[in-house]
């Protein structure tokens, strides 16, 4: 349980995948790139299947592969084995029309996935792959330096199940803030960084896990410092404009 409060209730199961969507937060390097490499003609769409395969299910949609040649442009059947045309000329203007060649850096990142992908390539991600009646759980992500940030404001639902991967924000402009992921290697310590600790283990001794709750309570407390900040300025300037208004009659 996350020890921040949060307006929205959540399920257990929610929870759990929050658990381990927060664990691949951790470790994801956002190395990747999404391209779109298939069309699919149910959807007029082209797509990914890095994240996106489930979704254009190839047994109920009319799924087709797509290459792109040396100059950009998709190389795809135009005819079948009959020698008759695959696609009517309205679906083949749509599927040409289609970017197959562009790689997408991952700057987005779902928590219910546990997922990283291009928002350029999925900007419906949580519409197409999860229940309408689940919160959306779709992390914006930003590279400064050699860091990759998390864009939020501190508020949203699923922010006390991730706080405790995320850094003192690099920037803050009083309403959003970018917070740095806390990467940390597949089988290391969270706090130290020892290779060697375990898959199973998330800090290598006593005193790091000591540390680790205290640097975790030193970031928790600044985050509500600046917030308690902001709202402080807020309401001042609330009561200004408020000032302002009466002394105009």
């Amino acid at each position: 349980m996350p020890s921040s409060s949060s307006s929205t209730a959540v399920p257990e199961e929610i929870e759990q995948w929050l658990v381990l969507g927060k664990q691949a937060l951790w470790v994801e390097d956002f190395s990747g790139t999404c391209q779109r490499e298939c069309f699919c003609a149910s959807c007029f769409h082209a797509f990914c299947t890095h994240c996106c395969w489930f979704h254009h299910e190839p047994t109920i949609h009319m799924v087709f592969p797509v290459a792109a040649d040396a100059a950009g442009r998709g190389v795809y059947a135009t005819h079948g084995p009959d020698g008759c045309r695959v696609h009517p000329d309205f679906v083949e203007d749509v599927l040409a029309a289609q970017d197959y060649a562009t790689r997408l850096p991952w700057d987005a990142f779902c928590l219910l996935c546990g997922t990283a992908f291009a928002a350029a390539a999925c900007p419906d991600h949580h519409r197409h792959h999860h229940d309408p009646s689940l919160p959306d759980a779709v992390l914006r992500v930003e590279r400064r330096g050699a860091r990759h940030c998390v864009r939020c404001t501190g508020s949203e639902w699923w922010f006390p199940y991730v706080e405790q991967i995320l850094d003192d924000p690099v920037e803050d402009d009083g309403d959003e803030q970018l917070l740095p992921v806390m990467t940390r290697r597949p089988g290391s310590c969270k706090q130290c960084g020892d290779p060697d600790t375990g898959y199973l283990i998330a800090v290598c001794s006593s005193s790091c896990s000591e540390s680790y709750r205290r640097d975790l309570a030193g970031r928790r407390q600044r985050r509500e410092v600046r917030q308690a900040a902001r709202a402080a300025a807020g309401d001042q300037a609330k009561q200004l404009i408020d000032g302002l208004r009466i002394s105009n009659y």
